[in-house]
């Protein structure tokens, strides 16, 4: 066989799944019982509250006496454990991890989806200290409790609150991952599904040796359980990726199987026969994906097996993501830019998702935390949406005609879960579960006609075909088993008002501060920006700046004072790139982004004491990471990288860091306290310099002389001198020790500038002034819409600029013949 399937060697802590048609081997002596577990997922077990408010049904969970489980109480299922070395319950963690597969766009979008999450921590397990806890799941031959029905989510919502921290579910993903082999190492093949919404994500694609991708996918992922093969961790001898894995997530409780039952044969039938009419062309997509097909026939079987979840035919939404149609930004950058959680207080809204999170309904917050996690990469998606947001802005009837109805929507993901999902047994609470599902539904479609007389108004495309897709939803029913063959319907209705909600908080967005349309062009070009997350901390504006970043001047040193705002102003540059590309407007008086791919950050400095590490050591990981994935599509943000060690180590390994990086086409910020960086410039072309501003004012005591931060940038490096110093001496430092470090710091300073006057920077200037003018022309070329008389007028300022910067080179040459 091609794919992946393998038959293992046998392992005494592993089970077999139960055959109802042979008889089942008692637990084995390492196999501990474990209390009735609640289901992760029930059939038609999960009762919903009645709109309104009203007293829930409770699910008609069969009874232990009439139990038609695949298997006696008393059967085994496979290995599990939790990677921290102790039991995990059936509960899920707790809230911050929350996941869904929510699309980041739409089907009349057409881009790929995935959900997100916020960001966890990793640490240092190790296969020699690893002693896994192995138990057998309960919810395989137990009934479930009667009372399961009453803990389920409220469908009702009303406004989102915006805070880090969701509150409408935990996570409920669950993940298989397979690994090829030989040949195919390195090839990953992902499964994924949500308890709570009828969707399948397969994804595929290849990994290099540290398996940042796989990482990565998890991390927004945030699963609740990991499925692996049992070849992937044989003790002593685990597999790095599954050593990778067990390190990164140490909340997450870990099910091995058999590896036969990763078959990518068995994969196709699963999903030939679940998938949606409407969603039948991913068929195609993955007919020659094999590890992604091996993962999901695991992944079914489990499910079917051991969380006794039983779907109905065609009833299911099945997805292919690659890893292309999105930009990739790692945990460690989604931490230091605070996309979801704040770093100083976990429960406070002053995040990214909190300034954006305007939002009505669970599906709507849900799909902008997936979006704010893995920004789209396709230009004319993202102005569709930024068509839309602007059309919201323009009508104000529409903006909150549509507000008004998107608020009523219960959870239309949630209600989908329940109704594809087939009971074990028709019984009497069966019955009634299927009746509080009609309620449901019915009031759900009856929101349908106004949603629609309200888009029928609108001129922007993307809504157009949302007013298009309302059409199709006919389901009127009088029993539920004629849902199936509409059930596309559903799927669509609930793609549109999760995305209707988003662009409804981005237009809010825009209410409350004066952001502006982006456009996408191969320049990054900020007029006046400001930092949104600061801007709800302070409750004002933040000072403004520009920025303007080309393929011509495409690295960036920032140099200043400490405190003066550089970390603040590269954690600007990238939310306000995250903003545009999720379709939002952006903090500026004008703005122009060019599509990245992907971000990257190294901005804290703690030592890690999970994973042993110094600050020192932790820069050089996360520097290796950058330099091993950045391309010539990236945003790279680096901020004081070699405090961690001697000077002229730290200056060193910036100037060679610096050296590699200037040599892609990626834009790059290099925030630095080292000087001496500065004079990159005289030999890379492509090298700018700007700093930040600061005023000196003198008090009366004593004459001393304090900084005033301006926080506004000027082109050229900081000619601020002894800052450091300065703030030592604002410490109340003994004034010998000022002194001493004021005299020592001007004897190295006349031996630096004795070097630097020997040589003439003329030649480089001259190469500086040529190289600006190719990539301003390149770029006029490729953007300009100016009419032939601008254009020439424009042509004719270029000219003159340099013909004005070859004079001042050829000045600089004639003065040392003087001398």
């Amino acid at each position: 066989m091609s794919g992946p399937e393998a038959q293992s060697p046998s392992c005494s802590r592993l089970w077999d799944f139960p055959s109802p048609a042979r008889g089942i081997p008692p637990p084995g002596p390492c196999c501990t019982s474990d209390p009735r577990r609640t289901p992760l997922w029930g059939s038609a077990e999960r009762g919903l509250p009645l709109p309104g408010g009203h007293r829930p049904w409770s699910g008609p969970g069969p009874s232990s006496s009439s139990w038609s489980g695949p298997g006696p109480s008393s059967s085994p299922g496979p290995v599990r454990w939790s990677s921290s070395g102790r039991s995990v319950p059936g509960s899920a963690p707790r809230a911050d991890r929350d996941s869904y597969f929510g699309d980041k766009s739409s089907f009349a979008e057409n881009v790929s989806a995935l959900n997100f999450t916020s960001v966890a921590s990793s640490s240092s397990a190790r296969d020699s200290s690893f002693a896994p806890v192995i138990k057998t799941p309960s919810a395989f031959g137990n009934p479930p409790r009667s009372s399961y029905g009453s803990k389920t989510p409220q469908m009702g919502h009303s406004v989102t609150s915006s805070s880090a921290v969701s509150t409408h579910s935990v996570t409920s993903v669950i993940v298989a991952v397979v690994e090829g082999r030989g040949l195919a190492r390195g090839e990953i093949g992902i499964a994924s599904i949500d308890s709570k919404r009828p969707q399948i994500v397969l994804s595929q694609f290849p990994d290099n040796t540290t398996y940042t991708k796989v990482i990565t996918k998890l991390k927004i992922l945030a699963p609740l359980e990991i499925i692996m093969s049992n070849t992937a961790c044989v003790v002593g001898n685990s597999t790095k990726l599954f050593t990778l894995i067990t390190e990164n997530f140490q909340n997450v409780t870990f099910t091995t199987i058999q590896r036969k039952y990763f078959n990518e044969t068995k994969g196709l039938e699963y999903i030939e026969q679940l998938c949606a009419a409407e969603f039948s062309t991913v068929l195609m997509e993955v007919q020659s994906k094999y590890y992604c097909l091996a993962a999901v026939a695991a992944l079914l079987k489990y499910m079917e097996f051991i969380q006794n979840s039983v779907y109905a035919p065609k009833s299911l939404k099945v997805c292919f993501q690659g890893s292309e149609k999105t930009v990739m930004i790692d945990s460690s950058s989604a931490q230091n830019l605070e996309l979801l959680v704040n770093n100083q207080d976990c429960r406070s809204s002053h995040t990214l998702f909190g300034v954006l999170n305007h939002t009505r309904t669970p599906g709507g917050s849900r799909r902008l935390r997936s979006n704010i996690l893995e920004p789209l990469t396709d230009v004319d998606t993202i102005t569709m949406r930024l068509d839309c947001v602007e059309e919201l802005l323009q009508e104000e009837e529409l903006f909150f005609g549509l507000q008004s109805v998107i608020s009523r929507f219960l959870d239309t993901e949630q209600l989908l879960s329940v109704l594809v999902q087939i009971p074990k047994q028709d019984t009497v609470k069966a019955a009634e579960s299927k009746i509080t599902n009609l309620i449901y539904l019915k009031h759900t479609l009856e929101l349908v006609d106004p949603l629609k007389a309200l888009l029928k108004k609108c001129n922007t495309p993307l809504l157009k075909a949302y007013c298009s897709s309302l059409e199709d939803n006919r389901v009127v029913c009088q029993l539920l088993g004629e849902i199936y063959e509409h059930i596309h319907c559903l799927y669509k209705l609930s793609d549109i008002v999760s995305m209707l909600d988003m662009l409804l908080a981005f237009a809010h967005a825009c209410t409350l501060s004066d952001y502006v349309r982006p456009e996408f062009t191969d320049t990054l070009a900020i007029k006046q920006g400001w930092h949104p997350i600061l801007e709800k901390i302070s409750m004002e504006r933040p000072v403004a700046n520009n920025t303007y970043i080309t393929e011509g001047s495409n690295f960036i040193i920032v140099t200043g004072p400490n405190m003066s705002g550089k970390s603040t102003y590269l954690k600007q540059i990238a939310l306000c790139q995250i903003m545009a590309q999720i379709g939002s407007f952006v903090p500026a008086e004008y703005s122009s982004f060019r599509i990245t791919e992907q971000i990257f950050t190294r901005i804290s400095m703690n030592d890690d004491i999970e994973t042993n590490s110094s600050t020192f050591m932790k820069e050089m990981k996360e520097i290796a990471y950058i330099l091993h994935n950045a391309n010539d599509r990236s945003l790279i943000l680096i901020d004081e990288l070699g405090r961690g060690t001697n000077t002229e180590e730290g200056i060193g390994i910036c100037y060679a860091v610096c050296e590699y990086l200037q040599s892609l086409k990626a834009f790059t910020l290099f925030a630095t306290h080292f000087l001496e960086l500065c004079q990159m410039d005289i030999l890379f072309p492509n090298v700018e310099n700007i700093h930040f501003e600061v005023q000196h004012v003198k008090s009366g005591l004593r004459s001393r002389e304090s900084i005033t931060y301006t926080y506004r940038l000027s082109k050229g490096h900081t000619e601020e001198k002894n800052y450091g110093i300065k703030a030592a001496e604002a410490s109340s430092l003994p004034q010998s020790i000022i002194s001493d470090a004021k005299e020592i710091r001007a004897e190295i300073t006349r031996q630096i500038t004795e070097q630097q006057s020997q040589s003439s920077p003329a030649e480089a200037s001259r190469q500086r002034a040529v190289y600006q003018l190719a990539t301003r022309l390149l770029q006029t070329a490729r953007n300009s819409q100016l009419d032939a008389k601008n254009l020439r007028l424009y042509l004719r300022g270029l000219k003159t600029k340099f013909g004005a910067a070859l004079s001042v080179a050829g000045r600089g040459s004639e003065e040392p013949e003087e001398r």
